[in-house]
This record gives C-alpha cells, sequence and structure tokens, in this order.
C-alpha cells in the first residue's frame, strides 16, 4: 500500500470512530429514557489487496448499528397507568392518520377525549381498536331485580310467643317480638334510589319457618312520611329444611317482589325465581346472614381503573362496581432488530423485521403487563464510558497514523534534493 492510501486508511478509521464515539454518547443521553434500548456498533473490515502473495487491508468499515433488545429492569410508578412489558412484544400505537408504531415505553395517560395515550398523543391498541373510556365515565344504575340469601337459621329456636301483625303496617318492635330473626339488606328502585327490605324469619314448627319481606311506610305511604313503621310487602312464604339442616327448596314457598311503587317515583320487581335461599341452613348456632348476592346499584362516577397481567382493563365506580373497559394487545416479530426506530421511543415494522405478530400479554410468546411500573433503559453505563475510553483511544492512535504518514511523504518529497 502507498502512503498516500495509509493515510486514507486512517482517515475512514477516523470516521467510523467518530460515529463510534456518537453511538456511546447516544446511550449515554438516553440513560433515563423510558423503554430505550442501548445500540451497539459493529465494526468491519474493508475487502484487502492481493499484491503477489501479499493481502493488504484497506482499513475498517462501519457494518451496523443494532439495537439490543433485551428486557430493562423495572421501575415502580404512582400510577396504574404507567405499564411494563416483563418479557417480549412491543406495545402497539397509532396516530391519528392510523399509522402504526410500536414502543417499550409505557407513560400512558387518559387524554380529554377519555383515550388511553402515550405523552406523544399516540393511542394505545387494544383488542377493538384505540382503549377508550367512552361512556364508561359513568354507570347508569342498575335496578335490584334478584336477591339471594344464605341463612342459617337456629335449630334450637322455639316458636315466639306473639304472631305477626294482623295489619300490613307495625312498628319495628311488634314485628321483632313476633319473629326469630330478621336482617336488613339494600336493593334499588328502577331511578337508582336505594332502600332498605327487612327479612324477618319467624320459626313455625319442626323445621319449618315463615319469612315476610318489610320496608318503610314511609318511604311507601306519601301520606305517612314521619311514620317509623315497617310495612308487609305480602311477599312472604316459608322455608322448609331437611333433618339434617339442609335447605329443602322443593318443599318451600319463595314468592317475589312484584309491581312496587315508592314515594320517590322509582319502581320495584323481584320476580319469584330471581329470590332465592338456596345455600341456607338450619343448624344450631345462633341465626345469621351467611352471604347476600344481589345485582342493584346506583349510579356512579368513573374513579379509576385496575389493570391485571394478561393486560384486561377494569374500571373502577364510585359505588363500588367494576366494569371491563378493553384488553391491551402487543405485537411481536420475527426479527426484532429489523425494526427502523421512529425515535420518541417507536419503532416501525419493516421487510426485515416482518409483520407483526399480535396477541393477548401472557400468551404465545408475549410478556407480562406489569401496571404501575416503568422499563428503564438497557444502557449499562460502565460498559459505555469503556467505549467511549477505547474509541477515544483507537482514533488517537489513527490520528498518530495520519501524522506519522505525512512525515514519510515528506521524507520522500524531499528525496530530489
Amino acid at each position: 500500500m502507498s502512503i498516500v492510501g495509509s493515510l486514507f486508511v486512517a482517515s475512514d478509521a477516523l470516521d467510523v470512530l467518530g460515529n463510534a464515539i456518537s453511538v456511546a454518547g447516544d446511550n449515554i443521553a438516553n440513560l433515563n429514557t423510558v423503554g430505550f434500548k442501548a445500540s451497539r456498533i459493529e465494526f468491519a473490515d474493508l475487502l484487502s489487496t492481493i499484491d503477489g502473495q501479499l493481502e493488504i487491508g484497506h482499513g475498517v468499515r462501519l457494518a451496523d448499528v443494532s439495537k439490543i433488545l433485551q428486557q430493562g429492569a423495572l421501575e415502580t410508578t404512582q400510577s396504574l397507568t404507567d405499564l411494563a412489558i416483563e418479557g417480549g412484544g412491543f406495545f402497539i400505537l397509532k396516530n391519528g392518520a392510523g399509522e402504526t408504531f410500536y414502543s417499550r415505553a409505557g407513560e400512558f395517560h387518559f387524554d380529554a377525549n377519555s383515550n388511553l395515550v402515550n405523552p406523544l398523543g399516540l393511542f394505545l391498541q387494544g383488542a377493538s381498536g384505540n382503549i377508550s373510556l367512552g361512556a364508561a365515565l359513568t354507570l347508569p344504575a342498575q335496578a335490584t331485580t334478584s336477591l339471594g340469601l344464605k341463612v342459617n337459621l337456629d335449630a334450637a329456636a322455639a316458636t315466639p310467643g306473639a304472631a305477626f301483625p294482623a295489619g300490613p303496617d307495625a312498628s319495628p318492635g311488634a314485628w321483632n317480638a313476633a319473629g326469630n330473626f330478621s336482617s336488613v339488606t339494600t336493593v334499588y328502585d328502577s331511578a337508582g334510589a336505594a332502600h332498605d327490605l327487612t327479612f324477618l324469619f319467624r320459626k313455625n314448627g319442626a323445621n319449618s319457618w315463615e319469612y315476610r319481606i318489610l320496608a318503610q311506610r314511609s318511604e311507601l305511604d306519601a301520606g305517612a312520611s314521619t311514620s317509623t313503621d315497617l310495612r308487609d310487602l305480602g311477599a312472604g312464604g316459608t322455608l322448609q329444611f331437611n333433618p339434617d339442616g339442609s335447605f329443602n327448596a322443593a318443599g318451600s314457598t319463595v314468592s317475589g317482589i312484584t309491581g312496587l311503587s315508592w314515594v320517590g317515583g322509582g319502581t320495584q320487581t323481584i320476580a319469584p325465581g330471581s329470590l332465592s335461599f338456596d345455600g341456607s341452613v338450619q343448624y344450631a348456632q345462633p341465626s345469621s346472614l351467611m352471604s347476600l348476592s344481589t345485582n342493584g346499584y346506583g349510579g356512579g362516577f368513573f374513579t379509576g381503573v385496575s389493570i391485571d397481567g394478561g393486560g384486561a382493563i377494569t374500571g373502577r365506580y364510585s359505588n363500588g362496581v367494576t366494569r371491563p373497559i378493553g384488553t391491551i394487545v402487543l405485537a411481536n416479530f420475527t426479527s426484532p432488530d429489523g425494526l427502523d426506530p421512529a425515535g420518541d421511543g417507536l419503532y416501525r415494522a419493516t421487510a426485515e423485521s416482518g409483520a407483526a405478530l399480535t396477541g393477548a400479554p401472557g400468551q404465545n410468546g408475549m410478556g407480562q403487563i406489569v401496571s404501575g411500573a416503568l422499563e428503564m433503559s438497557t444502557v449499562d453505563l460502565a460498559r459505555e464510558m469503556v467505549a467511549l475510553i477505547t474509541s477515544q483511544r483507537s482514533f488517537q492512535i489513527n490520528s498518530r497514523v495520519i501524522t506519522v504518514a505525512d512525515q514519510m511523504y515528506a521524507e520522500a518529497a524531499e528525496l530530489k534534493q
């Protein structure tokens, strides 16, 4: 190789090493960037020249700058909409024009239009497109149409001496004197207003109990707004038990509540088949309500979300009710290294990466979603500092090669003297 050739070899090396320093600097600059994947520079030698039996190299070239797509450390946050992927896959994002991007950065929040978006306003994608609260900001009231009570009625109880009051209205004391056990449950009418129903149980024979359903008279009779009486709704029945204490549903008579009108304008209907005492028992233990199931609730307002490992987003409401909002979908690629970086922690699919393979988190090689956490960058600061030092020293040495070649060139130029 000529002296001039050595100048070009060293010059090319300086260009390549300058790029290497830029890559290391970019990694260090993004040390705290959420979801950032460190880049790695790859060198390759240039094709040698054959001079007789000798192979003379022509220096170095920049072969590739690749992303190291390894798992980053997870850091917990105070926001449940901050999401991290523990394992493989990428979040799927779309802009307003429908262009698709992929990212590991999971800083999400609900925007003014109730869409779940990243800091750039890109929409997080779910199984049905953009994930949005939509009309889920409020939850309309639902009237109670079914009730299930599981009670234990004391097998050792005696029949009370007092009978149930003859009229539909009587004081709480008169009703309680005729019963062995009472339990109060809340129901919601068609307008979403809450009302208390009292279930009063009276033992009337061996393995047999009679029950009545009572409500506040003041809530049923507009002319008795100050009354403290309880009104019999005429929806009672009998409960039969087997000798072993188990509930005898076939021998029992259970009626419902039909066409009840409350003072506030709401109505109540619980069909006979929708009122159940299945699972009740008669044991020689103090009477108690073991469990209650009901489908009614008052109106509620959105208070927050919870997101599980499978990407299911559930809305929470002020009335204690939860409702599904959507499910996050992840994407993976045959060759993730082939993704094209688009800046801002985003990637585009390319022919080299292959088409996106979508699926639910935790399935088919997709990672789990971790709510309230962010994936930190994969930059190893110690390694990058070493890379900076070695690149700087290599740059320095190649600069020296140019100096030496220049001196040799000068010596050659002076030979004619």
